[in-house]
């Protein structure tokens, strides 16, 4: 058995390559093999870092009885949700109609053509807890498929007429273009703005975050924060506070690797110390702009620095955990350690005892036993309890040192343990976010290795996943070789044009921002038929036939930041660039520039509907519309001065979210060059749709000019 997904680029597929079960890879060839011997279909969906697709392959798909049986009444396949998230996204809807709840690993049944007959998540070898065995669940499917199977038919009809409606809802969601009274963006957004952050506020949990435990990042409404926190007055001062609360308890918490960087997906309790230990490319990729970002915003230097420090450890993860041979970024860390005696323990790798730790920390006066708030993450019986390693409050400046000696001390201990798997499999569209925020945190925190590691991982996506003949993009590929079948959706495309466009600004390379059109002019083509956004180009026939045909794209952020929220970035910041070289507002960089503006007020217009009901689900597009009022089409040209202020300068621009910056001349343009101050002094040129203010001498007027509010908000930038 296990032939078919042993070579798999996906670890989650070769995870089960040596089970008894005969498992398929997702393929229209399996949905065949069903019709062609009148079985149903079994989905088991789920990745490679999953805790309970784990604990479900021991206790069930090794089980030779359970194999058997399934091998006999149904067509099993195996699907890596991060391969196909169209397929993930179209079960999921129908797993949660069904049973009000969803989760990994989802359990589906449907009929030969992908309609879904029966659905659940994780099912115990034995029933418990007022679930049925997984053996129950089983035999119940193929009584129904041989006793009952018109009511079947019925059902699956049903459930996908609804999933259909549901989808063609959805898409209503792009009807309403954004509209711009009297032409003044900021005066119609300002209390849009002003009613997300009053409404995230009232959300806000007691512990940080907007919502109750299981406690994930909100990173998407943490971008929106941190942008309208640039502004000016009350709401600015409440975003900054909102998004300053919920960073440091994250950084500072269990959901932080405070001993090797990098952050877990998610904590299980409501005070961010226990966390559930996989660790995601996607959230790390996130968190590592945001946390470069606030390192310069935030108000607090305590605060400043524990987000430096968090930016930092997220590129050092990156660098020394994740990074492949050609330069792209592996794509998840297990949740579960394996351990010498071969069974699985979850967070394994990252938890102390406190007999061992002080062992490793001896030095009583060390701040880490003052700090120390951790939480056991199961019971140990008559063992000592192992806690995770969570601060009680952020550090003060001078306590850093030595807390990094503690620090340091834990991580040899730790480096001497069994490791998590690596699932090695590289994932287009959030390698592309990790470009951009390593290419942003670069020039925010003066780092140049990280513009190495963005141009290193940009090249493999230009290289490897991007097709220059037939202009299409790849979503997965493995020991560099993309896996056919599996095209790149909007995610995908989106997510890379972002990356290539942050390595044109802090690179300076314009071969980066005309690599990031080809990929969007090729996201255009593919992903918005009629004008209407779709989030895969290629869906296969079983996930339209289980939503009755509708096809759609997601306005709303799930893990990952909305795909045509995106798209919507990537638009804003193009249309910056052709305004910036527009010969003038007849002209075909003005029009095209237009174009590209039209089709983001198409793509946020839903913005002023979900603004004061639920934020916290579209904070991705929130975060676009502020940049849409503030700096889309701004340029900084900095000249002269020493090199810590240009600098300073170019900094203080990426923190303003403007998409052009450049030292001595345009980045876009080989002819004008801008002149210095007297005896070479630092000159500052702010351009905005080919208009310039009058050059400024002081940082102070620069931030005034960018973003109301930034000089206050970071004096040091």
């Amino acid at each position: 058995m296990g032939q078919r997904i042993a070579g798999s680029a996906s670890a989650y597929l070769r995870q089960h390559a040596n089970q008894p079960v005969d498992w398929w890879p997702y393929s229209d060839a399996a949905f065949a093999e069903a019709a062609a011997r009148d079985v149903p279909v079994f989905l088991s969906i789920g990745y490679a870092a999953c805790h309970w697709c784990h604990v479900m392959a021991r206790e069930s798909f090794d089980d030779p009885e359970i194999a058997a049986y399934l091998n006999e009444h149904f067509v099993p396949i195996k699907v890596d949700r991060e391969e196909h998230p169209a397929v993930d996204q179209t079960y999921m809807a129908a797993t949660q109609t069904l049973t009000g709840s969803g989760g990994w690993p989802m359990s589906v049944f449907t009929l030969p053509d992908g309609r879904t007959i029966h659905a659940g998540t994780y099912f115990p070898p034995e029933p418990r807890s007022g679930l049925p065995s997984f053996g129950q669940v089983l035999g119940a499917v193929h009584d129904a498929w041989v006793n009952r199977r018109p009511q079947l038919e019925l059902q699956a009809r049903a459930l996908a007429d609804h999933l259909g409606s549901v989808a063609l809802g959805q898409s209503k969601m792009f009807a309403r273009p954004l509209p711009l009274p009297g032409g003044s963006q900021e005066a119609m957004l300002a209390p849009v703005v002003a009613a997300a952050v009053g409404r995230l506020a009232a959300l806000e949990d007691p512990t940080g975050g907007f919502a109750p435990a299981p406690k994930f990042p909100p990173c998407s409404v943490l971008d929106f924060l941190l942008r309208a926190g640039l502004g000016q007055g009350q709401v600015a001062a409440q975003a900054t506070e909102l998004a300053a609360r919920t960073l440091g308890v994250m950084a500072r918490g269990g959901l932080a690797d405070h001993v090797a960087g990098g952050f877990a997906r998610y904590c299980v309790d409501p005070g961010w110390k226990l966390p559930h230990f996989e660790k995601m490319l996607y959230d790390n990729a996130q968190l590592l702009g945001l946390y470069a970002r606030a390192a310069l915003q935030l108000p607090e230097a305590k605060d400043r620095e524990l987000s430096r420090r968090a930016a930092t450890g997220i590129r050092s993860w990156l660098a020394r955990e994740m990074l492949l041979p050609g330069g792209a970024f592996a794509s998840s860390l297990d949740a579960d350690t394996v351990m010498a005696d071969g069974t699985h323990r979850e967070g394994a790798t990252y938890t102390f005892g406190r007999t061992e730790a002080r062992l490793l920390v001896p030095d009583a006066s060390n701040p880490f036993w003052d700090l120390w708030a951790g939480q056991a993450s199961e019971d140990p019986g008559q063992g000592e309890p192992q806690l995770t390693i969570a601060l009680v409050r952020t550090p003060e400046l001078g306590q850093w040192p030595d807390l990094g000696k503690a620090f340091e001390a834990l991580s040899v201990a730790r480096a001497g343990r069994n490791q998590p798997a690596r699932d090695e499999k590289v994932v287009a569209g959030w390698n592309g976010l990790v470009v951009q925020s390593l290419a942003e945190a670069s020039v925010l925190l003066d780092e140049p290795a990280m513009l190495e590691m963005a141009s290193r991982a940009a090249g493999y996506l230009w290289g490897t996943h991007w097709d220059q003949d037939t202009q299409l993009l790849g979503r997965v590929s493995y020991r560099g070789q993309v896996s056919s079948g599996i095209p790149g959706v909007l995610e995908d495309y989106a997510g890379v044009v972002l990356g290539f466009q942050a390595l044109a600004v802090a690179s300076g390379e314009s071969i980066w921002s005309e690599r990031a059109t080809a990929v969007l002019d090729g996201a255009l083509e593919r992903f918005l038929p009629g004008g209407q956004p779709v989030d895969a180009a290629d869906a296969d026939q079983q996930v339209y036939a289980s939503r009755a045909g509708a096809r759609t794209a997601e306005a709303l952020d799930d893990a990952v930041p909305a795909a045509t929220s995106l798209l919507a970035a990537a638009l804003l910041n193009r249309a910056g660039t052709r305004l910036l070289r527009a010969e003038g507002p007849q002209g075909s960089a003005h029009a095209a520039a237009e174009a590209d503006l039209a089709l983001v007020r198409t793509l946020i217009g839903f913005v002023p509907g979900i603004a004061d009901k639920a934020p916290q689900a579209a904070g991705s597009a929130l975060a676009v519309a502020v940049r849409f009022v503030h700096a889309s089409s701004a340029e900084l040209v900095v000249a002269g001065g020493t090199g810590e202020q240009r600098r300073a300068a170019m900094r203080m621009g990426l923190l303003a979210g403007i998409s052009q910056l450049g030292e001595g001349h345009p980045p876009e343009s080989a002819t004008t060059t801008y002149p210095p101050g007297p005896d070479g002094g630092l000159r500052l040129y702010v351009c905005r749709g080919g208009l310039c203010h009058a050059p400024v001498d002081e940082l102070s007027q620069l931030a005034a000019l960018l973003v109301p509010g930034l000089a206050a908000t970071a004096p040091e930038v």
